[in-house]
């Protein structure tokens, strides 16, 4: 009699912290959901956090899901699954599932092949270890033969644009570049096999087999000129125009000018946050607030754009925070389109790490493929994505 009576205590106990666990997943999900609409741009907050938790979030859910569905208590998994429902803006751009969507394009095929990617310098600090890395950079690129390069943490010697990647690019058949200056920095701080007097020009470049027009570099947000949004018309031929952009939004690690400007906005993080949240966290805080005000001002500039859109980019904040969700508005995301997994591009820290997107027009473009390849060539990967072009979308 005893053992019964301690096998349904235990049996209310199991049950009940696994009600409690359930509605904290829900809590969970539903903060990482008011994030993605939270505007953190004038005041920072802890709950921008949990933009960085969103594939943690949706997984604890489906978890329970399938958990009660194995009790006799079916009835509540109906929590987590409503739940998502609920949260689905955060929960779509969280995982790809697409296992047999994409395919391979036939010649016959109007098309365009996109490699956004954070080079990292082309591992300028010797930061592989691996002194053919900026080789196996380029034999990529080579491979791959995309259209279009968008290159975050590209760099060129001040003195000679053209050298050391420019040229040898040309090569390739990129006969179009567009850049938009960030800084100048002593290239011997990087590397010390450098001149003491080499000094490279370090920005954002897309690189281009069709022709470019209309370029324009614009400082993302006010105050600060390090971080910048490269714009350009691109000319597909038959009469089809689109506006293609490229932008690296504001890094966890400030530099510069950035450090006092971060100190005055990090003032307005509360008291309450600064004794749970130091060091890294306070960073990641008062980062995802300079780049909600990115997000806004890149939002207003869309706005005025009459063209069909690719956007491509590091964007360093995660899908369904509120910089993806503003940025993103009408497009579509390339890798949740037609990858597969969590698409990781960022190869530091956890491996859920997606930051770097290409956003598409679905009414002029039709995503074919899409990945993430994971290199170890720079601290992130590429995103690539394969597009045909609809026959009936026409130049505005």
């Amino acid at each position: 009699m005893k053992r019964n009576t301690t096998l349904i205590r235990l049996n209310l106990l199991f049950r009940g912290a696994g009600v409690l666990f359930n509605i904290l997943a829900i809590v969970w999900i539903f903060l990482c959901l008011f994030a993605a609409f939270n505007d953190v741009s004038d005041e920072p907050s802890i709950v921008s956090l949990f933009s960085f938790s969103n594939f943690f979030a949706v997984l604890a859910n489906v978890f329970f899901v399938f958990f009660w569905l194995l009790t006799r208590k079916k009835k509540l998994s109906i929590w987590s699954f409503i739940a998502l429902l609920i949260a689905y803006p955060v929960v779509k751009s969280s995982f790809a599932i697409n296992l047999f969507t994409a395919k391979q394009i036939t010649k016959e095929e109007q098309s365009l092949k996109v490699i956004s990617w954070n080079v990292h310098l082309f591992d300028l600090g010797e930061w592989t270890n691996n002194k053919q890395t900026k080789s196996k950079i380029i034999d990529f690129i080579e491979v791959q033969q995309p259209d279009i390069l968008c290159l975050q943490e590209y760099y060129f010697d001040t003195k000679n644009p053209n050298e050391p990647f420019l040229e040898m690019l040309r090569t390739l058949g990129y006969s179009y570049f567009e850049f938009a200056e960030e800084g100048q920095y002593w290239k011997r701080f990087l590397n010390i096999s450098a001149g003491p007097k080499d000094l490279i020009t370090v920005g954002t470049a897309i690189l281009s087999k069709f022709p470019l027009s209309k370029p324009e570099v614009l400082d993302v947000s006010s105050g600060n000129e390090f971080y910048k949004l490269l714009g350009v018309n691109l000319d597909l031929g038959e009469d089809k125009e689109v506006r293609l952009y490229t932008t690296h939004l504001q890094s966890v690690n400030f530099v510069g000018n950035e450090v006092e400007e971060a100190e005055d906005r990090a003032k307005k993080v509360s008291a309450k946050v600064d004794d749970v949240a130091k060091g890294i966290l306070k960073k990641i805080i008062v980062s995802s607030s300079k780049r909600a005000e990115q997000a806004n001002f890149i939002d207003s500039v869309m706005a005025k754009n009459i063209l069909p859109t690719l956007f491509c980019g590091d964007f360093n904040d995660m899908p369904g925070s509120y910089v993806y969700r503003k940025i993103k508005g009408t497009m579509e995301d390339a890798f949740i389109k037609k990858g597969f997994g969590w698409g990781r591009t960022y190869r530091n820290i956890f491996p859920t790490i997606r930051i770097d997107y290409i956003f598409y027009d679905s009414d002029f473009f039709k995503c074919e493929a899409a990945s993430a390849p994971n290199l170890s060539l720079s601290d992130h990967n590429p995103v690539i994505a394969t597009f045909s072009l609809k026959n009936s979308a026409k130049h505005n």
